[in-house]
């Protein structure tokens, strides 16, 4: 058997941006409950406010209800001390990953897939950017997180990893394209930001390719040695995040101490999605923990976003001094 590739063979580096199809089968989907939920509404009570109520706030409702029903699973899967706060601490947790959720999962993604990102406005960065969505998602997650980025100076651009519930290896190419025209448009080294899957993907990406121009990556709620949520998905890539299956051991058993070193972990003790807290750890990286935050939450928070933006300073800061 050869050798697998050591650098990305840019056949297919990314052109112009296109939309994710299933998200937008998504929103159609979401469009044509409304319109069910309306009819039915309308038939029910004769009423307009109720209808248009009903009509509005039932995905979010629907959402909430999934969400809550995550966070007791999480509980229930992960007695940790680190999750034991007060009822309102966890309905403030709970509400703010409500919001989240709802803005990017639900509205971003099925419309912004490929809405291009913000160029950069503040003072000129030694590195670029290069964003990974997780599981089930799109690009469009980066959204609100990019003009942040943009914002402080970073070049930064994310893609859509496909097929949605593919292998995650084959995720690697795509990412290998797309890290070599980033670091050639912008003359910079990359750091690699992953939420979720796409810090594994991220890993898995850089074990094929171990050359590309990545100096760090930073992990965003990252089920390195799986996570018991993944029972509740469906794919080969959710497969491959299960607590101890195969592919997650193959991937850690290959990564050096050097490898591990040039990569930040960032999760929540309050995960409703990755759990128990302790698979989001991954020896020999620098492993940041935060708490009174859920999953999508880790890519929106102002907690979140700092920590980011310290590992890229920290990491920039290293550049300049030749380490």
């Amino acid at each position: 058997m050869s050798a697998p590739p050591t650098t990305p063979t840019r056949a297919s580096v990314p052109g112009r941006l296109r939309a994710s199809r299933p998200h937008l089968v998504y929103g159609g989907v979401e469009i044509g409950l409304s319109i069910v939920v309306a009819i039915a509404t309308w038939s029910a009570w004769h009423s307009p406010w109720t209808t248009f109520l009903w009509t509005v706030l039932w995905l979010p409702v629907s959402h909430a209800t999934g969400l809550a029903a995550g966070f007791v699973m999480a509980a229930h899967g992960d007695p940790a001390p680190e999750r034991r706060t007060s009822a309102g601490t966890n309905i403030a947790v709970w509400a703010y990953e409500c919001a989240a959720s709802i803005l990017l999962l639900d509205l971003y993604q099925p419309w912004f897939s490929a809405a291009p990102l913000p160029p950069p406005s503040g003072p000129a960065r030694p590195v670029a950017v290069l964003l990974l969505h997780g599981y089930g998602c799109n690009r469009a997650f980066w959204l609100r997180f990019s003009h942040h980025l943009a914002d402080a100076g970073y070049h930064c651009e994310a893609i859509n990893l496909a097929p949605l519930f593919g292998d995650i290896d084959d995720y690697a190419q795509t990412i290998a394209d797309a890290t070599q025209a980033l670091a050639e448009r912008t003359r910079l080294p990359v750091v690699v930001v992953g939420h979720s899957m796409g810090g594994i993907a991220a890993r898995a990406c850089l074990r094929r390719y171990p050359t590309l121009p990545v100096v760090h990556t930073v992990t965003l709620g990252s089920p390195h040695f799986g996570t018991l949520h993944a029972r509740h998905g469906i794919g080969r890539n959710v497969r491959q995040m299960s607590i101890g299956s195969d592919w997650l051991v193959a991937l850690a058993s290959s990564e050096t101490d050097a490898a591990r070193a040039r990569i930040t972990s960032i999760f929540t003790a309050h995960d409703n999605v990755v759990y128990p807290v302790r698979t989001s750890m991954l020896p020999g990286a620098h492993n940041i923990a935060l708490d009174r935050l859920g999953h999508v939450s880790l890519g929106t928070h102002p907690r979140s976003r700092a920590l980011v933006l310290e590992t890229l300073e920290r990491v920039g800061q290293g550049l300049r001094n030749g380490n």
